[in-house]
Formats: structure tokens, C-alpha cells, sequence
């Protein structure tokens, strides 16, 4: 379903390698319409505790109805989740945007009353697809997930940064949804997920997680620049970071993505 982007960094030089296919060629510079007020629903799911009021601080100031659930066990994080998807609101805002920020697996989420597998991220992703949420169907849904893993194995050592590429191979391809509409119901993604030890949480101070402080210092600042450029740039903060860390206090960022248009988080 992914396949890696590899970004191997010297001193000065950066490469970056795509795969044709699943990237595409180039993002349209047509732009999602993003002139609602609000901008739509931003949930976000804090299991820890250490970044809900920068987040919240961060999305009303772009223009979401923020909403919070703070601690939920799992069964109230799933019923949050089944309840948001299907809010009627909507269908006559523009985005989505998710934050979760949880301990888990390297591909679930736990609540605080954390279970033995955790809840699939995959299935969360499902509950907003167009043809689970119709009415957010061509409308860009943003993912910005802090995993701190429990169990499950970090990337390998080599790899300092992960960015992978869309979830879907095509989103023209011919699997489309029935009827008149051709927009494919996995199109509009944007899937950026961090993954880090859990052990950052086990020290006598722990702090906010530096792939969410990075994210909303960036989305302050430059709100008029594309999302995608953005994301580049909180790459490199959180590349910076590794060089300068040991490896239980790395972050590793990975980004899923089946834009189909120039995305800019800006209403004005």
C-alpha cells in the first residue's frame, strides 16, 4: 500500500527519490476551495496531554471549529470518531483536520486504557473515506498523528526520516465510486504520521512532542505557502533534531498523500 521515499541527507546536499507510481507527475496548481467559515471541524485526540492547547491555539487561528476529546478510553475514542464522521456540518465546510496523539502500536492507537492491539490508524482512515463520509467527498482531510510506540519496532536506524508516498496508486484510476460522481472516495488525503519511542513519555519531564511544535510553529507562520511545502520544512526541523539526538529520542515522520489539487490552509 506505501512505498518509501527515501531522504538521505549530506551536509548541504538533499535527495529525494520518487515513485511514479504512486506520486503524481505534479499537483495541479488548480486549489481547493478553502473560503468556509470555519474552514470545518479540527478533532483533536489527546491521550497525553502535552500539546491540546498549542494545537487548539494553532487551528482556531486558521479558521477551524476546533474540538477536543481529552483521555478517552478506546471504546469513547472510536464512538468520537464514528460521531464526527458522520456530523452533518460537513457538508457545508470546505477541510477536515484530525490531530491524534496517543501511545500505540507502529500502525494503532491506544486510548488511556490502553489494549493489547490498540485500534488499526488504517481503520480510522476508512471512517472518512467518501464512501463512509459522503459529505466530505472531494474535500481534503488532514491527518496529523503523533504515535508513541509501545511494542512495535521503530523504522530502522538507517533511516533517520521516512516520507512515503500517497496511500492509493491512482486516484484516476478506474476504480471510482458508482454514479455520476468521479471523484475516487480514497482521493483528498493527507496523511502525515510521527512515530517515537515511548520513552520520551517516561522521563520525569516530558515535554510536547517536537513534530507537533514544529507543525504548528510552521502552519502559524506561513499559512499562505501549500501545504506540501510545508511539510518539507517540518521534515527538516525534525531532521535537524535527529542529527542531534540519540536514537530513543528520534522522531520519524512518514506522509501519505492523494491530494488532487494545490492545497493552501488559508480562508483569506
Amino acid at each position: 500500500m506505501v512505498k518509501q521515499l527515501n531522504v538521505q541527507r549530506e551536509p548541504v546536499k538533499t535527495s529525494i527519490q520518487e515513485s511514479e507510481t504512486f506520486l503524481p507527475r505534479h499537483i495541479p496548481e488548480e486549489r481547493y476551495r478553502m473560503q468556509s467559515k470555519p474552514l470545518g471541524i479540527c478533532l483533536i485526540i489527546d491521550c497525553i496531554g502535552n500539546d491540546t492547547e498549542v494545537l487548539q491555539d494553532t487551528f482556531t487561528s486558521l479558521g477551524y471549529d476546533v474540538q477536543i476529546c481529552l483521555y478517552p478510553s478506546m471504546s469513547h475514542l472510536i464512538q468520537i470518531l464514528r460521531q464526527v464522521a458522520h456530523k452533518p456540518q460537513h457538508q457545508d465546510y470546505d477541510s477536515f483536520v484530525c490531530v491524534l496523539v496517543s501511545r500505540g502500536g507502529s500502525q494503532s492507537m491506544f486510548g488511556v486504557d490502553q489494549t493489547h492491539s490498540g485500534f488499526p490508524l488504517d481503520q480510522i482512515r476508512r471512517m472518512f473515506m467518501g464512501d463512509a463520509c459522503p459529505s466530505l467527498l472531494g474535500k481534503p482531510k488532514l491527518f496529523f498523528i503523533q504515535n508513541y510506540v509501545v511494542s512495535d519496532s521503530l523504522p530502522e536506524d538507517s533511516s533517520i526520516l521516512e516520507v512515503d508516498g500517497p496511500a492509493v496508486n491512482n486516484v484516476d484510476s478506474k476504480a471510482r465510486q458508482p454514479g455520476p460522481c468521479t471523484v475516487h472516495r480514497e482521493a483528498d488525503f493527507f496523511w502525515s504520521l510521527c512515530k517515537a519511542d515511548v520513552s520520551l513519555l517516561e522521563r520525569p519531564s516530558s515535554s510536547p512532542s517536537l513534530y507537533l511544535k514544529c507543525l504548528s510553529e510552521i502552519l502559524r507562520k506561513e499559512r499562505r505557502r501549500p501545504l506540501l511545502e510545508l511539510h518539507l520544512e517540518l521534515n527538516d526541523s525534525v531532521y535537524d533534531w535527529n542529527t542531534r539526538v540519540s536514537l530513543k529520542e528520534r522522531y520519524y515522520v512518514g506522509l501519505q498523500h492523494t491530494l488532487r489539487k494545490k492545497l493552501i490552509l488559508s480562508c483569506k
